[in-house]
């Protein structure tokens, strides 16, 4: 179990690394129950922006009906542990 909850903060933690690359002016630190658009701030390109960053470094395929359910930074996280 100790793995999982370091991968899931190891996850996290480039989740973060890639949300404020994109978003270098956000001033918070991101934490899974943010929602991307309301809490963060987020436009929808930077959002795809950022999802393509995602399926890059996690060497990941995100398909547009789970694109459409992506909310929160626990999406994301839920969306990368699914898949790898």
């Amino acid at each position: 179990m100790g793995d999982t909850v370091l991968n899931t903060l190891d996850t996290l933690e480039k989740v973060n690394e890639i949300v404020l690359e994109q978003v270098p002016d956000l001033e918070v630190r991101i934490g899974p129950a943010d929602r991307l658009s309301q809490d963060l701030g987020i436009d929808s390109l930077t959002f795809v922006d950022i999802l393509v960053k995602v399926e890059k470094i996690f060497d990941i395929e995100i398909t547009d009906d789970e694109l459409a359910v992506v909310q929160s930074v626990q999406d994301i996280l839920d969306l990368i542990e699914r898949k790898q």
